[in-house]
């Protein structure tokens, strides 16, 4: 047989899954990838399946590809969550009271470190959520309203 007609064989038979019903796409997706697929979608189906099919026909990534793609997903803090930094709030230090007045009253928050704050006798994520519940207004940002950080003019 010819390349072109085991390409027109490869093309028929990836055209013939749009035809398939959802229960008769699974199993196909079953017999290619040896993958459960009771969750996924019909048109998902179809695309990992023609996929599948057109990676055995022309072959896939090689074992250094593969090796590659592994590596960069490994040390990619993107895609690898356990290698991201912590993120970094206004207010690193644990214990720290800061106060400011407000409609001549003198307000006091403390850092618990972490991204949590006290006011009041109450948690809070934020300084902005602090700032909020002192003021009653959410568009204060926190982070400048307590000094935090500069304000930029």
């Amino acid at each position: 047989m010819s390349r072109n007609d085991d390409k027109a064989k490869l093309r028929a038979e990836i055209d013939a899954l749009r035809d398939y019903d959802p229960e008769r796409l699974r199993r196909r997706y079953h017999e290619l990838t040896g993958v459960d697929a009771a969750t996924f979608g019909a048109r998902f189906l179809q695309r990992r399946c023609a996929h599948r099919l057109q990676e055995l026909a022309f072959g896939g990534l090689t074992a250094a590809e593969l090796e590659t793609l592994a590596y960069i997903a490994d040390h990619d803090p993107q895609i690898n969550k356990s290698l991201r930094e912590a993120p970094r709030s206004a207010n690193d230090s644990r214990g720290v009271t800061y106060r400011r007045e407000y409609h001549g009253e003198i307000y006091e928050m403390r850092s618990l470190g972490g991204g949590r704050y006290e006011y009041a006798g109450k948690i809070y994520t934020s300084p902005t959520a602090i700032v909020r519940a002192i003021t009653g207004k959410s568009h204060y940002n926190g982070v400048v309203w307590w000094g935090l950080k500069p304000r930029k003019d």
